[in-house]
């Protein structure tokens, strides 16, 4: 019996050595293989980065204005069309002048007249049958009768409809033949070559910007629309309710209009570069933990270890960030799977699949 027992304790020990995950009756246990984190990486490079800011605004022309009816009649040409173009000093349209040309017929009339008396009165003044008064009566009627022809000819003016500067109508208000006051809304003419994108930019980024510093221009809509636009001018004060300041840039006359260009009234964003840098350590911000205030990043070892390693940042992009300071070019760095790292855990590489790469492969077999 006491044989029995012997073997089969020595049995139960050599059951227990073939298996390591086996733990034995005082809970110690062989130290069990650890597992490989499956981990995407990137190697840290060196290039050139730019930081910016973006703003939306909404395209305007600068020289936009609607031409107005100085005088009151009935429209007796008028053929223009949206989107026709118009040169500076153009003629637009014509109000029926009748009336206006019968009273400058009368106004003449009496210029004429009153010039005829004043002769008279001269000469009588000359032989003293006239006295100064009677004189001064008859040069004032000539004065008068002057300034009656003169503002009968401005209103004959004002019956021909004409451009004030060069453009493009984009709005019509009436036909030919309608009946207008003056100040009825005839036109809208608009220069295409002063598009503007107005954006409001932080006090705190109003010393990296200047006037003629490059924009980028795109449509939010139509993002096929875009381009590089130039910053025209600065607004010399700061809005205190908001700590803004209202920036102006212009788009060159190749982004205005036709079919691929802006128009007045469409929401574009604007991306204006605050700072740029050349040759500098360049990591994936894929890579970047963040907790608290500090940024860290894990970096792959020889030993296919992850070493958990604090960095300093400097500017920033949509995707890449500058190392200032915590890596070294050739780095190669955790851009996805940190999740669930430890500093010193083990990695495998894989690929964006999930596929182990073909060393990480072979070295696991």
């Amino acid at each position: 019996m006491q044989n029995a027992l012997r073997i089969l304790a020595v049995t139960m020990l050599v059951a227990t050595a073939c298996d390591p995950a086996r733990a034995d009756s005082d809970g110690s246990a062989e130290e069990e293989v650890e597992q490989k984190t499956p981990i995407v990486s990137q190697p840290v490079t060196r290039g050139s980065i730019e930081q910016a800011l973006t703003a939306a605004s909404t395209i305007e022309a600068e020289r936009t204005v609607t031409v107005h009816a100085e005088s009151t009649g009935r429209l007796i040409s008028f053929g223009l069309e949206e989107g026709d173009v118009l040169k500076a000093g153009a003629s637009v349209g014509r109000i029926k002048y009748d009336s206006q040309s019968a009273t400058l017929d009368r106004a003449k009339t009496s210029q004429e007249k009153a010039k005829r008396d004043l002769e008279i009165v001269q000469r009588l003044h000359r032989e003293g049958h006239a006295s100064d008064d009677e004189l001064a009566t008859a040069e004032l009627a000539v004065k008068t009768a002057s300034l009656d022809v003169g503002d009968s000819k401005r209103n004959i003016r004002n019956t021909r409809v004409t451009a004030p500067f060069g453009g493009t109508v984009t709005e019509r208000f009436v036909t030919e033949g309608s009946f207008v006051s003056a100040g009825a809304q005839l036109i809208t003419i608009t220069d295409f070559e002063t598009l503007v994108a107005r954006v409001y930019v932080p006090e705190r980024e109003l010393d990296r910007i200047a006037v003629g510093q490059p924009a980028l221009v795109q449509g939010k809509a139509a993002r096929s629309r875009q381009g590089q636009g130039t910053i025209k001018r600065i607004a010399p004060v700061v809005d205190a309710t908001t700590g803004t300041v209202k920036v102006t840039v212009g788009l060159p006359s190749e982004l205005a209009g036709g079919d691929k260009g802006f128009l007045p009234g469409m929401y574009a964003e604007v991306r204006l570069t605050t700072e740029r840098k050349d040759d500098v350590l360049l990591v994936s911000k894929r890579a970047l933990v963040r907790e608290d205030d500090a940024v860290y990043v894990f970096v792959v070892q020889d030993d296919d270890s992850a070493k958990r390693v604090k960095v300093e940042l400097g500017l920033e992009d949509a995707e890449r960030a500058e190392a200032s300071s915590g890596l070294a070019v050739g780095d190669e760095v955790v851009v996805s799977g940190q999740a669930g790292l430890s500093d010193g855990g083990k990695v495998v590489r894989v690929d964006a699949s999930g596929q182990p790469l073909e060393g990480a492969a072979s070295e696991d077999a």
